[in-house]
């Protein structure tokens, strides 16, 4: 959030999930930001998983594909074809352009599935971060058919088309990857099956979409173009996940509701009986305090009917404090166990979305980059072959009052 990448990486949980498919790619992309290419760990990973992609054609005909890691993660379609593209992305950054285009056209596979042209998963956004890695390795011909694909899917991007058109590359390219990665939440949906239902999780995107202007040292200006949102790779994400893991979900998570729900209902008779106790015994109290002065006959009968009334009232509202803050912890704490965004498991910090700019002018670094509240500078190109490519990370979010200094 505060585009601190190094801080980021050094306070990473150590000793966390060592080498699992979640941790790798997390570190990988937290270094990669940085233009550290360490990415041996993520080819082990890809060494490990290649043959264990699979397929599955879902009852509305949509092809999911999935991929089930050895610690039992079933990593989303994004995030295998992203495992591909930090590949590429750091062989390029080392200079291996060939290992770089491998990858590359491994993720083109992957979002370019032939027999089921309509339910499977493709994006724009995915598509245009493609042709950029294609433009990393010194294949202009590849990114212009990306190019086009990303056209083709949202016609809108009509500079994207424009730019496919061109027959040589810009001599400079700029991909600029914005937002810090969704975060999930818990949206509860009491229908039919209860279960199902309050384990609901939406991804919210926190990136801005600012206007994004860049500027290099002599004043040359660069126009960036905005990517659709990665909103349609989540909501992929989570049909997927419904219907891959209905039964099992439902089996787990069920039992931990029945145990998390028999606990607070206890608790919450419990605190409502102790409540109800507390105004009954004052109530029956004040009572007889009232009768008492009733029947008297003395001059302080009147004094002890207002004591009675004021010790059965203070004992109800007694009660009711008690059994409302019996409720209220009992219904917090089953919260805590229910809501399924706490534990939810996914690869964070992926971009939300990304600018496109490039310039057949010399660009001179080093290259500002300026919202309209947040500025960074680009000290020199991460790629500078056929083409010069400059990747970089914009958390493009409005930073808590006591951080702008680090950004300015």
């Amino acid at each position: 959030m505060q585009g601190n990448a190094d801080d980021a990486y050094l306070n990473f949980p150590r000793g966390a999930e060592e080498g699992t498919f979640i941790t790798t790619l997390e570190k990988a992309y937290l270094n990669l930001i940085q233009g550290k290419p360490q990415i041996k760990a993520l080819q082990q990973q890809a060494d490990i998983l290649s043959s264990r992609v699979r397929y599955h054609v879902s009852r509305e005909a949509k092809t999911f594909f999935y991929l089930q890691t050895p610690e039992d993660y079933y990593a989303s379609e994004h995030e295998v074809i992203w495992l591909h593209f930090m590949l590429s992305w750091g062989y390029s950054l080392q200079g291996q352009y060939e290992h770089a285009c491998v990858e590359a056209r491994q993720a083109s596979s992957l979002l370019s599935l032939p027999w089921s042209p309509n339910g499977h998963f493709d994006d724009p956004a995915m598509r245009l971060f493609l042709a950029g890695l294609w433009s990393m390795c010194g294949e202009w011909r590849e990114a212009q058919v990306d190019l086009r694909a990303a056209w083709l899917m949202d016609n809108s991007l009509t500079w994207a088309r424009e730019l496919a058109d061109r027959e040589r590359a810009p001599a400079h390219l700029f991909m600029l990857l914005g937002g810090p990665g969704p975060e999930p939440q818990w949206n509860p949906e009491f229908k039919s099956n209860p279960l199902r239902s309050e384990r609901q999780i939406v991804f919210k995107l926190r990136g801005q979409k600012s206007q994004v202007t860049l500027r290099d040292r002599n004043g040359v200006m660069i126009a960036a173009q905005l990517s659709p949102d990665a909103a349609r790779w989540y909501e992929r994400h989570l049909a997927r996940e419904s219907e891959l893991h209905e039964v099992i979900l439902d089996s787990a998570y069920g039992g931990k509701a029945a145990l998390s729900g028999g606990v607070a209902s206890v608790k919450i008779a419990a605190s409502t009986s102790a409540g109800a106790v507390v105004a009954l015994a004052g109530t029956v109290l004040g009572g007889a305090i009232v009768y008492a002065g009733v029947n008297s006959g003395s001059s302080s009968g009147g004094d002890a009917v207002r004591l009675g009334l004021l010790v059965a009232a203070a004992s109800i509202a007694k009660g009711v404090e008690i059994a409302g803050k019996g409720y209220r912890e009992s219904t917090r704490e089953l919260k805590q166990d229910l809501d399924p965004s706490i534990p939810y498991r996914f690869v964070r910090y992926l971009p939300e979305y990304l600018w496109l700019g490039w310039s057949d002018k010399d660009v001179v670094y080093p290259v500002q980059v300026r919202t309209p509240t947040i500025s960074i500078t680009l000290q020199q190109p991460s790629v500078h072959g056929q083409i010069s490519v400059t990747v970089a990370q914009f958390p493009d979010v409005v930073p808590p009052r006591s951080l702008r200094q680090f950004f300015y």
